[in-house]
């Protein structure tokens, strides 16, 4: 068994990966994390950032020398290593906790495993038995322009309003197939045991 956090790609089938907590009973039906452009998306914010404020250092060095009239080669070389380990670092920071941030709904609940560094993290879970009903929706330009969405659970539960996951593709499709997963969990639980997992795929290409 592979754990949840290693995998890179879930593929079609679920059997042969593992989340902390998983019943050995629990089914995995769908896992999902942010669009992969969110990915990028972060990853060129940052750069931008690491990069400005590193021409913007230098530049106030080569100045400040220029004036006090000393050699600043050797500071400046210093401010790019930095700026070169911050922006590795960075990079690599942002990828992990992109990679381990998950949406997960089993034969059971909907979870969600949410990293805030690459060491640590916190999870939420709802029971299927809690979920009220389900929607999605775009929320904002970027959403709308690269074809995202949010989707959200209404839940009955008093410490969780709404559970949702945004920036994903095919929300409504897995906002329909959530409401077919209601309806059989609802019916007979013993019937989950044959639910088809959500395929985010569009219409067409699904196996």
């Amino acid at each position: 068994m592979q754990s949840i956090f290693e995998a890179a790609d879930f593929g079609k089938s679920y059997d042969e990966i593992v989340f902390p907590g998983k019943a050995e009973d629990e089914r995995i039906l769908y896992v999902t994390r942010e669009a992969p452009m969110m990915l990028m998306v972060r990853l060129t914010v940052f750069m931008l950032i690491v990069a400005t404020t590193v021409l913007v250092g230098s530049l106030m060095i080569g100045n400040m020398g220029r004036m006090l009239e000393f050699e600043v080669g050797g500071l400046i070389a210093l401010v790019l290593l930095i700026g070169a380990i911050v922006m590795m670092g960075g990079l690599w920071w942002i990828a992990q906790v992109f990679n381990k941030t998950l949406f997960i709904i089993t034969s059971r609940r909907l979870t969600k495993f949410i990293h805030t560094t690459p060491w640590t993290r916190y999870q939420m879970s709802l029971g299927l038995d809690k979920v009220v009903d389900s929607g999605a929706y775009s929320k904002g330009y970027l959403q709308a322009m690269f074809g995202l969405g949010t989707f959200v659970a209404r839940s009955s539960a008093g410490n969780i309003k709404n559970f949702k996951i945004e920036n994903i593709h095919f929300a409504e499709d897995l906002h329909n197939w959530m409401n077919k997963l209601m309806f059989t969990f609802n019916k007979s639980v013993a019937e989950l045991d044959n639910f088809k997992p959500f395929v985010a795929k569009s219409i067409g290409k699904r196996d």
